[in-house]
């Protein structure tokens, strides 16, 4: 008996630790859970802040400003290691109102002089925020007109950009937006206008006079350039567009054709009735001289492709790629074999919505050789299949390929050329090419890897590409 109740103490006395072990680790988990909810909702309320800055009356009192606002968006960054400080990461943000009735002139002036007197200011309420933290953001009255800019120093744009903007809107302009953020030396930024219709050829006269690159909107006319607008170009867009049956047109100068689309199926008389009207149009080209292809596109099918006015261009070869001095144009050279050529990537480029990738062809032979035409290419996906509906269309309407005669060890590059496609919900992209460089040759497969870029391209399931003739490279 006395050894069965030792026994049954002991095993009391073992419950009764665990409950206390297991009463410690319930408090100590609790504690931690509170002191992590209490740090992260305390970091959550650190984490950022905005204070509104207590400007002086000086830069409101400027003539032409209506309201001056500047907010110090400031930021915590918590410390790297156990123990170090936090520190704040402060960003400005200012934005001033000017009066609707002011000229360009004062526009322009009211600008320069509220962002010289902004600056020390600045400066002395949040010394910490550097140049390029603080944004500024003009509004032009109660219009929907702004310009922006980064910094408080690109004051002469600044003041430009607001002449042209009041310019724009007296023109006809119901909505101009425009930032000098990424303004180049010689390069004026870009405006981006909305107008009604009618007004978009005024608007866009006076753009080309101010030196002012612009896109332009009207209703169901659109016209997109990088360079000086050209009315003439302007007034086909507006005048195709309200041609009957069609629903829009937009023109992206100076590479791309005008694009009309039209409410039609594929057959149907009106396409054709606008391909006429098209190809009889007296109108263009303007300023530059250049031809203009069109391409008309049915709602419901049909595509019909020419140039406006009729007014065909003169066959065009591919220029050589760099500077170097064109090959010797050897008429006894033999043609390229392809045992000759070692076909290999030769990299990928992207802009706005636009695409670009190079094919090399280096001449391995010990002997000059001549090819001439245009590389087939085939898109295949990581498993090796070949991209399903991809159309491919000449790199430009009037381009013919030329004889090029390709000195032993250099190469020629072809060029394809795409417009950017969606890969979100995870599709399948271009991993490697099937290139025949040679009419009835041998293809080849090629990755698209390049050292520092991805090793795919955006070239999917029903892709429209253009693929240059062979021309002179810019290496061996």
């Amino acid at each position: 008996m006395p050894g069965s109740t030792r026994r049954r103490e002991f095993r009391v006395g073992i419950v009764v630790v665990g409950l206390v072990l297991l009463g410690l680790v319930v408090g100590a988990v609790a504690m931690l859970w509170h002191w992590r909810s209490e740090s992260a909702a305390g970091t959550a309320s650190l984490e950022t802040t905005s204070t509104f800055l207590e400007l002086s009356d000086r830069p409101k009192s400027v003539p032409g400003v209506r309201t001056v606002l500047a907010v110090d968006e400031s930021r915590r960054i918590p410390g790297e290691d156990f123990g170090e400080a936090d520190s704040w990461e402060h960003s400005v943000r200012v934005e001033v109102t000017l009066e609707d009735d002011l000229s360009g002139a004062e526009a322009a002036e009211a600008g320069r002089e509220v962002l010289r007197l902004l600056e020390p200011e600045i400066a002395r309420l949040v010394p910490d925020a550097p140049a390029d933290r603080i944004s500024t953001a003009f509004a032009l009255g109660s219009t929907e007109s702004s310009v922006g800019a980064s910094g408080l120093d690109p004051v002469d744009a600044v003041a430009d950009a607001l002449a042209d903007a009041v310019a724009l809107r007296e023109a006809g302009a119901t909505s101009v937006s425009l930032s000098v953020s990424g303004e180049r030396a010689g390069s004026p930024a870009k405006a981006d206008v909305q107008a009604p219709k009618d007004a978009l050829v005024e608007v866009a006269t006076v753009a080309r006079s101010s030196q002012r690159p612009v896109d332009l909107r009207g209703g169901e006319a659109w016209y997109r350039s990088n360079e000086l607008p050209d009315p003439a170009a302007v007034r086909l867009v507006v005048d195709a567009s309200e041609h009957a049956s069609v629903t829009s047109a937009q023109l992206s100068a100076p590479f791309e054709p005008l694009i009309v689309l039209v409410e039609a199926a594929e057959g149907d008389g009106v396409i054709d009735e606008v391909s006429r009207w098209l190809t009889t149009y007296d109108g263009y080209p303007g300023r530059s001289g250049k031809p203009l292809a069109y391409t008309i596109q049915g709602t419901r099918g049909g595509e019909v492709e020419g140039w406006v006015g009729g007014k065909n261009p003169p066959p065009a070869t591919m220029p050589p790629f760099g500077d170097a001095e064109p090959w010797p144009a050897d008429p006894t050279a033999p043609s390229c074999r392809m045992q000759d050529l070692e076909v290999t990537f030769g990299g990928h480029d992207a802009a706005a919505g636009s695409r670009q990738a190079w094919i090399r062809a280096r001449n391995a032979g010990g002997q000059a050789c001549a090819i001439e035409g245009v590389p087939a290419v085939e898109f295949l996906n990581a498993e090796g299949a070949a991209q399903t509906g991809v159309t491919v269309k000449p790199y430009e309407p009037s381009m013919v390929p030329a004889r090029v005669v390709v000195p032993a060890g250099k190469s020629v590059t072809a060029v394809i050329d795409w417009q950017a496609m969606s890969t979100a919900n995870d599709p399948d992209v271009t991993t490697d090419l099937r290139v025949t460089a040679l009419p009835c040759g041998k293809p080849v497969t090629i990755p698209v890897s390049w050292p520092g870029a991805p090793s795919n391209l955006d070239i999917l399931d029903g892709a429209e590409v253009r693929i240059s003739p062979w021309a002179q490279g810019t290496s061996g």
